[in-house]
């Protein structure tokens, strides 16, 4: 009897066992699928005009997740990763260019007309500023020098600066540069534009939820700017990794951080990059400060930092990759701002190309190809509301129309604007 008392017990004991091994084969998907349909309805409920697979990596970086979503990055980015070598047909065309067909211009200083030169000609509409009530004729910075090349034999009119968009009092406010930002990825083409700040104006714009808050300026573009509009651009990384903050409108959005890298523009329309609290702090001409982690240039010279191989100082890459969309902001040595992106960018190749478009402080801006965006806009005959959008380049992700009304955008942007558009704030 006291064998069969144990037998039973034994079978008791196994069911029980197998039972519990059920239980928790069919419990653990549960869980992971109820957890799943948590972050799908959280994604799908954010605020915001980013894409849902955009929205969804937020939703899981932002509650304790993000290693799901570096997951899900690695198989998805690793077959898009961009190919060693090669050499491209040839330059994107540039959007916009002033004055009909062009070619390069030198660099000895603004032209009226553009001069002969060599390189790729590109064809586009005069555009002229608006008029406005002042007489005085700003004088506008000379045009830039051509960018120094890494990759040979040279694309035909690569590294030459082209002008692009409208002209301001007569001369060309923007002009745009292609070239290839290393000797690796060679069939890839990085893009630059520099802007004449003194002919041109910027402005700050809080995106519906970086930062989020109450603004007078709404998520967008307004239509009082609409007829001023020339270009908007990206800002920095989520708040949360930024490891900065945000000032406008004459009040701190998110807390500025000492040493940060610091994008400041003044009231008179000047723009100076450096790190907060020694370079540049706040002063009663301060509009706009965008921080962005640490400088990427400093004094002409590369922070030390940024690699080939970084994927975390300079932000969280996609799938942990290395080479992926980036862009960054710089200023030259006689106060332009220069704009850099390009779909295959390391931290120092980004670096690197914002240096050799002449820009002596500079910091990195978002990454990643659901957030880098530049966008040129022109100006319908006749109809200076009627706005449509031209990429910088053609592999940017989002919508050439991205920043126009109605529709919120989510994170923060800059705004190119004409001479005598309306001040905000």
């Amino acid at each position: 009897m006291a064998v069969k008392r144990h037998s039973t017990k034994n079978g008791r004991q196994g069911w029980s066992r197998r039972r519990r091994r059920w239980l928790y084969l069919l419990v653990v998907p549960v869980i992971v699928l109820a957890l799943f349909l948590v972050s799908v309805v959280g994604a799908a409920l954010s605020p915001g005009n980013q894409s849902f697979a955009a929205k969804w990596a937020d939703w899981l970086r932002a509650n304790h997740a993000g290693f799901l979503a570096q997951k899900f990055e690695e198989i998805y980015y690793s077959a898009q990763a961009p190919a060693k070598g090669g050499r491209p047909k040839g330059l994107n065309q540039v959007p916009g260019v002033v004055g009909g067909t062009t070619s390069p211009v030198p660099s000895s200083g603004h032209p009226g007309t553009t001069a002969a030169g060599t390189g790729t000609a590109t064809t586009g509409t005069t555009t002229t500023v608006p008029p406005t009530t002042t007489t005085t004729v700003p004088p506008g910075l000379p045009a830039p020098a051509p960018v120094p090349l890494v990759v040979h034999p040279a694309l035909p009119g690569e590294g030459k600066w082209q002008p692009t968009g409208p002209l301001v009092h007569g001369v060309p406010g923007m002009y745009e540069a292609q070239f290839r930002a290393d000797n690796i990825y060679t069939s890839q083409i990085t893009s630059a534009v520099w802007v004449d700040t003194k002919l041109l104006k910027l402005e700050l714009v809080p995106g519906s939820t970086e930062p989020g808050g109450t603004w007078s300026h709404p998520p967008y573009v307004t239509s009082s700017e609409l007829p001023y509009l020339v270009a908007a651009f990206n800002g920095g990384f989520r708040f949360q990794d930024a490891k900065g903050g945000i000032y406008l409108e004459g009040k701190v959005g998110v807390p500025l951080v000492q040493g940060a890298a610091s994008f400041v523009v003044y009231k008179n329309g000047r723009v100076a990059i450096g790190a907060w609290g020694s370079q540049v702090s706040m002063t009663p001409q301060v509009v706009s400060v965008l921080q962005n982690v640490v400088l990427l240039v400093n004094h002409g010279q590369l922070a030390p930092s940024a690699t080939y191989t970084d994927n975390a100082i300079w932000g969280y890459t996609l799938g942990g990759g290395y080479v992926v969309p980036r862009s960054g902001i710089g200023v030259t040595a006689d106060g332009a701002l220069v704009y850099v992106a390009g779909p295959a960018l390391t931290a120092k190749s980004l670096a690197e190309s914002l240096q050799r478009a002449g820009a002596v402080e500079a910091m990195t801006l978002d990454i990643n190809p659901e957030w880098v965006t530049f966008n040129f806009y022109q100006h319908a005959a006749g109809n200076p509301l009627q706005v449509s959008g031209t990429k910088l380049y053609p592999e940017m992700q989002r919508s050439a129309d991205r920043y126009l009304p109605p529709v919120w955008e989510a994170r923060d942007f800059y705004e190119i604007l004409l001479p005598g558009a309306p001040v905000s704030g």
